[in-house]
């Protein structure tokens, strides 16, 4: 029989002895502070009195409610995700990939907004502070350079490329100017090519911007007229849970807001073929031993320091393309990009020492650029501080979850239900895949994608031990082995990465993202309207159902809960919404198409930085004292921090 919570409330309340002591329940009520308590009913006595049929689903009225208070605003939110073209099973993918895994894709968002605000950085930092160059100066194709650089991060380089110089030869192909293409064409070849390269780049990236703030706009509206309801019927089980549906994928717009900062190009195949173009081309002009004997003549370099060119020609090394798949958005796992090691040497070893207008000598900055300042490590190399992106990860999708969470637990009745055990689900399972892709990394983050890999060597004596006693594959005798054979072929072709990603990764987002839309859905008809999802019986907490009216809520503490709930939703999408428009505002002078408007919006920058700048000296103070502190209390044999290039609106006189 299907439940009727309103005509057994009324039996229960209005009850006979037998019936009341029979089935009250007296044990505890968590989350209450009153002192005072209404009248309970245990489970059994609902599913005695109400019906253990199906669901007690809300009307259509009540439904559509949520529907268009929540499900469209969500919809909207989700079409403004930038997909790739022609991409249906990528698209997929991806899509479960920042629903199912919002932890671990966002960090990878905002590793990337960290890595595209550095290249910003060096533009700004490029020139004196009111110094706005002409379009065509030794600035302008700085920034063409560093911007081609955010592209490439959007990218994943093939695996089997030496490190070192691979980023070698990337940093050349980006910061030479004197390199000619060809025995036939001048220095400026290179130059000319990657300025056109950089216009076409900035006038074929997505914009659509003003559609994904219409979008959150009408998120944030749902949300104000959620908590208002909710507010307004205190206690209500309906009109709470509307709330939570709100707070609980309150991480969903910073991840599309963070992905117009990270924004894809228009056509990311078309992209990476141009990106292929220029590096194969640079790969071609230094194996060529007259161009390359040019180009060390003009640079007065000596032959020792591009001994690394040597490498270039092993084809199984750097043959066919060295950019494989589009990676942007924390679509692709362990995508660490290549901007961030060509970044950190070329600052640590000459522009954090020069400061701003770091390229008043235009040759000397390049040289150093693309021979002095080497990473020993290559693209190989892992900065720590992204610890910090993973850790603002976990605080943003945390909070949000975390709200929607508190709000459902101490929605009467208190405790462990189907609501807030839900959530809690959603987010261990979403805190297990950044666990698993952390341990993944960690245990092939120096052997990926080599024959030494985990995977080949298992697949390796599988395959010997299904094979045992056969000279060679021809004298396998059944179609079975022969199968068998085929198997264990391609799994020893594959590495663990693959096997994490294709095999255990990929299923868990899909099925979390199968468990979010489930949630959803079941809170919009009513299919938690059961005996015992209303009991909250998933702890030790719950067991019993209510049906008090709204008004002794009201009196009963728990606007505590609530308010606690909603303010700390709120505050971890305001702080995330702030920084993301921060960093879109303060980088959109790199992308910018139109080199006057460019320089128009650099010139806001700098004077927003400048007037800004009390706000960023007290937490650089509490970081500088906290390496300091540390230093010492080591003795000084803790190795110092990565220098960093420091904003600033002067210009040191002298190098120090």
């Amino acid at each position: 029989m299907r439940p009727n919570f309103a005509t057994c409330s009324n039996e229960f309340l209005n009850h006979s002895t037998d019936i009341y002591s029979k089935y009250v329940y007296n044990g505890s009520v968590p989350g209450l502070i009153n002192s005072a308590r209404p009248v309970l009913i245990t489970v059994e006595g609902c599913k005695k009195l109400c019906g253990t049929g199906t669901p007690d689903y809300y009307s259509w009225t009540d439904a559509s409610n949520t529907i268009t208070t929540w499900i469209l605003p969500i919809i909207g939110l989700l079409v403004q995700f930038p997909y790739e073209s022609n991409q249906a099973w990528q698209t997929i993918l991806a899509l479960c990939r920042w629903s199912g895994s919002p932890i671990a894709a966002l960090s990878y968002i905002l590793w990337n907004i960290k890595v595209t605000g550095k290249c910003a950085l060096m533009v700004d930092m490029a020139t004196r502070y009111n110094e706005y160059p002409a379009q065509g100066s030794e600035f302008s194709l700085m920034r063409d350079s560093l911007y081609i650089l955010c592209i490439m991060n959007q990218y994943s380089a093939k695996q089997s490329l030496p490190p070192v110089q691979a980023e070698r030869l990337i940093r050349l192909a980006l910061f030479s100017n004197l390199l000619p293409l060809s025995t036939s064409e001048g220095s400026q070849s290179l130059v000319k090519r990657r300025t056109e390269l950089a216009q076409s780049f900035r006038e074929g990236r997505k914009k659509g911007v003003i559609p994904v703030f219409v979008s959150f706009l009408w998120f944030v509206f749902a949300l104000a007229l959620s908590i208002q309801l909710a507010y307004g019927e205190i206690g209500s089980n309906e009109t709470a849970h509307d709330l939570a549906i709100g707070l609980l994928v309150g991480w969903l717009p910073i991840i599309v807001l963070g992905s117009t900062v990270d924004r894809n190009l228009v056509s990311a195949d078309s992209v990476r073929e141009k990106l292929n173009d220029l590096v194969n081309d640079v790969r071609t002009a230094l194996l060529d031993p007259q161009v390359l004997a040019a180009y060390m003549r003009d640079t007065r370099t000596t032959g020792e320091d591009f001994a690394w060119t040597e490498r270039l020609a092993d084809e199984e090394s750097f043959g066919g393309d060295f950019f494989e798949n589009f990676a942007g958005q924390g679509r692709t796992h362990w995508h660490y990009g290549v901007a961030h090691p060509i970044l950190a040497g070329i600052e640590t070893k000459f522009m954090a020492d020069y400061g701003r207008d770091w390229l008043r000598h235009g040759y000397a900055a390049r040289l150093a650029m693309v021979v002095e300042s080497r990473n020993i490590n290559g693209l190989k190399m892992f900065d720590p501080r992204m610890v910090w992106q993973i850790t603002s990860s976990i605080f943003i999708v945390c909070g949000s979850i975390g709200g929607g969470f508190i709000l459902s637990y101490f929605t009467p009745t208190v405790g462990l239900g189907c609501r807030s055990g839900g959530y809690l689900v959603y987010l261990v399972i979403a805190l297990g895949l950044l666990g698993i892709e952390m341990l993944v990394w960690w245990l092939t983050h120096e052997t990926t994608n080599t024959s030494e890999d985990i995977l080949a060597r298992i697949g390796t004596k599988l395959e010997r031990h299904v094979s045992r006693g056969q000279c060679n594959r021809d004298e396998l005798k059944t179609k079975w082995q022969k199968r068998g054979y085929a198997f264990f072929s391609w799994f020893q072709s594959k590495t663990f990465r693959d096997f994490a990603r294709n095999f255990i990764i990929r299923e868990i987002e899909i099925f979390n993202t199968g468990w979010l839309v489930y949630i959803i859905f079941a809170q919009t008809m009513g299919a938690f309207q059961t005996c015992d999802c209303m009991a909250s019986i998933w702890a030790k907490s719950g067991g019993y159902i209510d049906f008090q009216t709204y008004s002794y809520y009201r009196g009963s503490g728990i606007y505590y809960y609530w308010g606690g709930a909603t303010a700390l939703s709120i505050f971890v999408m305001s702080a995330s919404l702030a920084y993301i428009v921060h960093e879109y505002c303060t980088q959109s002078h790199l992308s910018t198409d139109s080199y006057h408007r460019a320089m128009a919006g650099m010139k806001l920058t700098r004077r927003f930085k400048k007037y800004t700048s009390i706000f960023r000296a007290v937490p650089d103070f509490v970081i500088k004292t906290g390496k300091f502190l540390s230093w010492k209390i080591s003795g000084g044999k803790l190795r110092k921090g990565r220098r960093s290039l420091v904003w600033t609106a002067d210009t040191q006189s002298s190098i120090v």
